[in-house]
């Protein structure tokens, strides 16, 4: 199954900087800085207003979604996200998930795509991963059952990974 048959994808738009009213509100504005931080992303250095987010509404997305960095040496980087706000254009989105897919299944197989991602990137000075062939890439067909299973086991660890972090960051300060 193809990335645009499991969901709707979506590359982000940086709304006019010239306009200041869109900056500064409760809206996450996702850069592939944020794409760094573990599976999760729930907060960005960067945020839009209502106003900033409604002038590139096409671009935003909502609700559970995949993102992967497709532009650059931040390609194949992924994180989901679980509310309302944009990204950036160097991110691709697959949101509106297929309940026949996990987005956590889509977001662990995702991070382990980065080497096969830059190889179908164009190849110029900088890598880029156009949405056509973004959503052309193919994600094995197995039950969302077994999604879910794998996708259990690979949260846990990574949730404990990342209370090792927090406990070891404590005892460093």
């Amino acid at each position: 199954m193809k990335i645009k048959d499991i969901g709707n994808v979506v590359t982000g738009k940086t709304p006019q900087t010239a306009h200041a009213e869109f900056y500064g509100g409760d809206y996450m504005f996702i850069t592939p800085t944020e794409l760094h931080g573990g599976y999760k992303i729930s907060s960005s250095e960067k945020t839009l207003t209502e106003a900033g987010l409604e002038s590139i509404k096409t671009n935003s997305i909502d609700g559970i979604s995949v993102l992967v960095g497709c532009i650059g040496w931040d390609m194949g980087n992924v994180a989901m996200c679980f509310e309302k706000c944009a990204t950036n254009q160097q991110i691709n989105s697959i949101t509106q998930i297929s309940e026949d897919y996990s987005p956590y299944f889509l977001y662990y197989w995702l991070s382990t795509k980065k080497e096969y991602l830059f190889s179908i990137s164009s190849v110029t000075r900088t890598p880029i991963l156009s949405k056509g062939v973004f959503e052309e890439i193919e994600i094995p067909s197995i039950s969302r059952s077994e999604q879910d299973k794998i996708a259990k086991v690979l949260l846990v660890l990574d949730k404990k990974i990342k209370l090792n972090s927090e406990v070891n960051d404590n005892l460093a300060a």
